[in-house]
């Protein structure tokens, strides 16, 4: 089985090497994409040298400038998965630099055999985002105490963007739902080759349309809504441990106070670490029981 890792990352370059020599440490034919934010640091240092095994590290080539809740998002992960198809793959993992492998490599090639798409669905969850349409997507994470003037616009460009919605329901002029009504999940996602076929296949007509402009944390909607659409009995969960404190946007870092939790809960990958906030998962993940990977071995799968 042939592992496609594809990681969006902006910063942390020596965790991002850590991250990839652990994804990449076996005698496999795996390999890693990085689609690094056009505007960073990282994007001109991996231009330069990519790290881990030479020739199994490819570097998406002609990025794009990623903005939280943006559609740039979707648009970054779209190379992502054209790369992986071109390169060939069983199965491709959707990662964050700030993700970390909790199982080995064995225990997951014994969970994919089914073939099933581990991703979150969950249908109609927040589907407004996407129905909607903010004036204000390029700029959702303004800081207030250093921009008072910029965070100041976007609370009116808000009360505009309502204003036109408002408008737009009078006449009856709702937003197109292509694939039917929208689903939510998770950005983060385990899926087979002919799901990422799919994909790839579907996301540059949409990214080319506009649709998504204006929406609010498309990632979260775009990919979920087309395997709902297209691979309705193959939904499974998508195996992510992630912990977000009450009432925020992002997911907190984790520690070796929740290893045990996350040790104990059996998904795959977990999200978000830091080795200069607490080191704890560079241990993992764990050896294998050895049972197991005689009868991964009897099977040929790995």
């Amino acid at each position: 089985m042939r592992m496609a890792y594809l990681l969006l990352a902006h910063e942390g370059p020596e965790q991002l090497e850590r991250l990839i020599g652990t994804l990449l440490d076996s005698d496999t034919d795996d390999f890693a994409v990085i689609h690094a934010d056009r505007r960073s640091a990282l994007w001109q240092a991996l231009r330069l040298h990519l790290p881990g095994p030479a020739g199994r590290v490819h570097l998406v080539r002609d990025p794009v400038a990623v903005r939280w809740g943006h559609w740039s998002q979707v648009a970054a992960t779209e190379k992502l998965i054209r790369e992986a198809v071109r390169l060939g793959c069983d199965r491709a993992h959707l990662l964050s630099g700030a993700d970390w492998p909790v199982v080995p490599r064995a225990d997951l090639v014994r969970a994919l055999r089914s073939g099933l798409c581990h991703v979150e669905v969950r249908p109609g969850h927040m589907a407004e985002r996407m129905q909607t349409y903010r004036l204000d997507t390029r700029w959702l994470r303004v800081d207030p105490a250093r921009n008072r003037i910029a965070y100041a616009a976007t609370w009116e460009l808000r009360r505009l963007s309502r204003w036109l919605d408002g408008l737009r329901g009078r006449f009856g002029g709702g937003r197109v739902q292509p694939f039917g009504p929208w689903a939510y999940g998770a950005t983060w996602w385990t899926l087979p080759a002919d799901a990422l076929a799919m994909l790839a296949c579907e996301l540059p007509p949409l990214l080319r349309s506009g649709r998504l402009r204006g929406t609010l944390c498309c990632d979260e909607h775009v990919v979920p809504s087309l395997i709902a659409r297209h691979f309705p009995g193959r939904i499974a969960a998508n195996r992510r441990f992630v912990r977000f404190p009450d009432g925020a946007s992002s997911p907190r870092l984790l520690g070796a106070c929740d290893l045990s939790e996350i040790v104990a809960s059996g998904d795959w990958f977990m999200r978000k670490v830091s080795a200069l906030h607490d080191p704890f998962f560079l241990a993992l993940p764990a050896e294998p029981d050895p049972s197991h990977r005689d009868a991964a071995d009897a099977e040929g799968l790995v």
